[in-house]
């Protein structure tokens, strides 16, 4: 289904392109005839090129509008008798300038919508000015072939016609196409309608007057015409104006009236080139203008929004927003003042703060406020105590912040006022728990010890941080793991090497296990060789890591600084707690995979079954 509407769109597309190249060729043939084979417009490719901007969405869609155009203008060539060589011919060069000046906007970032910034006609106009340039080449070698015009004076006609045909009939395509495409059309209400049909009457009305009515040099009028369509109908008005013009004008020439065939020349040469730059300067004055106007709306817009949406943001925020006079008068409260103080804004508007601020803090807040009135301090805050309409004392923070006006002068204040009573509250639960667990952690100072020769917790430490982690793995289900390592054959060290390497041993083993374990992990010295690790929030495959962690750098070689210590190793042994579980079940549980590690040949791990 999808790809039978792709399919049919393409056909409407090629279809709609030929006819139109077709019509735009007999009607320029036409009054090029009249005209002495002059051509001062060539609207079929405008025609080509809106249609490639507005309605190619992809490749295959530009290759069916050109295949239409291609197609009408081989149909035209043949209805119009045109010779074989420019049959051929034409339709290359028409395709050229088109496709080039399509591929020149899509190079240079596009058009948004129809031509709603200024950028987007400066960019198209670049565009139509560079793409005729080898069309116009092209175009001229066929007619000097084929009919043996003048080389240079054809590039010029060819490439004057095509260049403003572009600029004039694309962007009428343009517009045109994003308004059915939008449905813009369809939504234009009746008084709006008649409003536009009445302006572009007057605009065909004018450039009749002009151009058929009067051999006066009156061209001047012409341009106030178009702006003031520009200025109600914005592009729409500049294209469609712009194509009423072009057309009216271009006929009257054609056939010997206005004021550009009585003044533009002792020829029709002549007058073809004043008819372009007229059309050319009615063009770069309307549609920029159009664009500047579109950016104009949008911004306002998009300031109508913004307002909009800070009033509804400010009327429902729950903090006080506010605005004062030089003397710290309301002249403005967002609908919060009344939930917080329960006075009603219209009530409170042009009386000063200081009728709120509690009556012992007044003099105290009127000289911290007066550097912010007099604009020599720029923002400030501070905490303060407010009265409500019930007569209750609540805290409140004040942020408060200079307001000058658009000369620069002191015009008050503006800020925000916040209830923080109940945080003040909490504040003090907060001091007293602070306090207290201060406390406590004195206590624990007091009461932890560490071992003398390691600096490791000792086994009265150990126990108690045991028996702490153990309650709160029980009540609130967290993992837990203990691991007890004891040094592998240490008192054949100590007999070997003196009980003072015996100690430096053990103080490096110290070392490595502090290096080795988790942030948070707890080492302790249980007695002589034997240690333990305390492991909060350590299941048994954590625990295991940290112990191989440990088994590895043990086994090193001992160096401790210039001393070489002998080599040892450890055996681990790893319990996991479980629910339930206390502090000495899980140190039996540990000790005996100490064992099983032992007895399995020492220098490794065991997890307590």
């Amino acid at each position: 289904m999808v790809g039978g509407e792709i399919a049919g769109r393409r056909w409407r597309l090629a279809c709609i392109s030929a006819c139109l190249f077709f019509l735009a060729a007999l009607a320029s043939e036409f009054v090029a005839t009249q005209a002495s084979n002059r051509a001062g417009l060539w609207p079929a490719n405008g025609i080509l090129l809106g249609l490639l901007i507005a309605r190619g969405r992809d490749g295959w869609d530009r290759f069916w509008i050109i295949a239409g155009a291609v197609l009408g203008n081989f149909a035209s060539a043949f209805l119009l008798h045109e010779p074989r060589l420019l049959i051929l011919l034409f339709p290359i060069a028409n395709v050229v300038e088109a496709g080039g000046a399509a591929l020149l906007v899509a190079l240079f970032g596009g058009i948004s919508g129809a031509f709603e910034r200024i950028r987007d006609v400066l960019v198209f106009a670049v565009a139509c000015t560079i793409a005729p340039v080898f069309s116009s080449v092209l175009g001229a070698a066929g007619l000097h072939w084929a009919l043996g015009a003048p080389f240079p004076q054809t590039i010029v006609n060819w490439y004057s016609a095509t260049c403003l045909s572009l600029a004039i009939v694309a962007p009428a395509v343009i517009v045109i196409s994003r308004l059915i495409e939008t449905g813009t059309a369809r939504d234009i209400s009746v008084r709006r309608l008649v409003e536009s049909v009445l302006l572009l009457g007057l605009v065909a009305g004018t450039a009749f007057l002009i151009f058929f009515g009067t051999r006066l040099p009156i061209l001047f009028l012409m341009l106030p015409v178009v702006l003031f369509a520009t200025f109600r109908m914005r592009q729409l008005g500049a294209v469609v104006s712009i194509v009423i013009v072009a057309t009216i004008a271009a006929r009257a020439t054609a056939e010997g009236h206005g004021p550009i065939a009585v003044h533009g020349g002792v020829d029709g040469a002549g007058h073809l080139l004043m008819l372009q730059f007229f059309l050319a300067v009615t063009f770069l004055s309307s549609l920029p203008v159009a664009a500047a106007l579109t950016q104009s709306d949008r911004r306002g817009e998009e300031a109508y929004l913004l307002a909009d949406h800070f009033k509804t943001v400010v009327e429902n925020i729950g903090e006080v927003i506010f605005r004062t006079d030089r003397k710290g008068r309301w002249t403005y409260l967002n609908p919060a003042w009344e939930a917080l103080t329960g006075y009603t804004v219209a009530r409170s508007e042009g009386r000063s703060w200081l009728d709120w601020v509690e009556e012992s803090e007044r003099a105290e807040f009127s000289e911290w406020a007066q550097p912010v009135l007099d604009g020599d301090v720029r923002n400030t805050r501070r905490l303060l105590r407010f009265r409500t309409l019930l007569g209750e004392v609540r805290w409140m923070e004040l942020s408060i912040q200079a307001l000058r006006d658009s000369n620069g002068m002191m015009a008050g204040t503006t800020g925000t006022l916040r209830d923080i009573d109940d945080r003040k509250k909490l504040e003090e639960h907060v001091m007293s728990a602070k306090r207290r667990a201060e406390e406590q952690a004195r206590e624990a100072t007091l009461l932890a010890s560490t071992d003398e020769l390691t600096g490791l917790a000792n086994r009265r430490a150990f126990l108690r941080h045991l028996e702490r982690q153990v309650e709160a793995a029980n009540e609130f289900g967290w993992a837990l793991a203990v691991a007890i390592f004891d040094v592998d054959h240490f008192k054949l060290v100590n007999d070997s090497y003196g009980h003072a390497i015996g100690d430096r041993v053990l103080q490096l083993v110290a070392n490595r296990a502090i290096s080795v374990v988790r942030s948070g992990d707890l080492v302790g010295r249980l007695g002589g060789e034997e240690f333990a690790i305390l492991m909060p929030g350590a299941n048994p495959e954590d625990a295991t890591v940290v112990a191989e962690r440990l088994r590895g750098m043990i086994e090193r070689p001992g160096d401790a600084g210039a001393e070489i210590l002998p080599t040892v190793t450890v055996s681990v042994g790893i319990a996991a707690h479980s629910r339930g579980q206390d502090p000495a079940e899980l140190l039996a549980g540990a000790d005996r995979a100490l064992y099983a590690a032992k007895s399995g040949g020492r220098n490794r791990v065991k997890l307590a079954a």
